[in-house]
């Protein structure tokens, strides 16, 4: 009860920040904005939570977004279970899947490359928007597939364009998924140097969220354990401790 109370107080408090009322009360406006209140205040307080747990627990940035994104959904009862019916278990974190076969509506008006660029998974283009337009309609698996098979003149290209559109946070959290194998570490590192090399690199650090912050921190980390794992190896494909050192300093995340 008194958490109920101190609830309520709570979002007593946020209403009248908002402006109060004028005049006589409307006792069905004053519930509704309380009832509104209270159930922001629960689900800032559950993805706050979900988040703290998640840092310390998800291994990719991929499980840390899910793990948020189901922040609201509750555990069944017992009596329950029987009539559950098949579903996704959240809606809301599968419908922001990415898939290769089901490219995502876009924005004509607002897109920085035109819509209607030709792409093949297997025969990728050679241009920076046939680039970006097959990099967003792939999957975290077959971006990665992607930069493992590109040269470098296209890897500039495609961190050029991501860059330009935006998608610098975007490059990050895709980069988390690599394995630590040399031919993955040394992919990464290539991928990271281009985007710092693109035009308004500077800009566009300044602008990564703050759970696209989090994924560099977990990028960063993977490397350098991978890098401590196979130091000789990766120092042959010129890829050492001063080059994480370097990499960290440019991004200033």
């Amino acid at each position: 009860m008194d958490e109920v109370n101190e609830e309520r107080r709570g979002a007593w408090v946020s209403v009248m920040a908002c402006g109060g009322w004028e005049g006589s009360v409307d006792s069905n406006q004053l519930e509704a904005r309380l009832r509104a209140g209270l159930d922001a205040d629960r689900r800032y307080t559950a993805e706050n939570a979900a988040k703290l747990r998640a840092i310390h627990s998800a291994p990719t940035y991929d499980e840390f977004r899910q793990l948020v994104l189901g922040a609201h959904l509750k555990p069944l009862d017992r009596n329950d279970k029987s009539k559950v019916r098949p579903s996704i278990w959240n809606s809301l974190a599968s419908s922001a899947t990415k898939k290769a076969s089901k490219p995502p509506p876009q924005d004509t008006e607002n897109s920085v490359y035109p819509t209607d660029v030709q792409y093949d998974v297997n025969n990728p283009p050679t241009t920076t928007e046939g680039l970006v337009q097959l990099w967003e309609r792939l999957d975290l698996a077959e971006r990665l597939d992607l930069l493992r098979n590109l040269s470098p003149l296209a890897t500039e290209r495609l961190a050029g364009g991501l860059v330009a559109g935006g998608l610098l946070g975007d490059a990050i959290t895709t980069l988390l998924a690599f394995t630590p194998t040399v031919s993955d570490v040394v992919m990464v590192v290539n991928m990271l140097q281009a985007l710092t090399l693109a035009k308004r690199f500077t800009l566009s650090v300044t602008l990564v969220c703050g759970e696209e912050r989090w994924a560099w921190g977990r990028l960063l980390e993977k490397l350098q354990l991978a890098l401590s794992e196979r130091p000789q190896d990766l120092a042959e494909l010129n890829v050492t401790e001063w080059t994480l050192a370097q990499l960290k300093l440019k991004f200033n995340l």
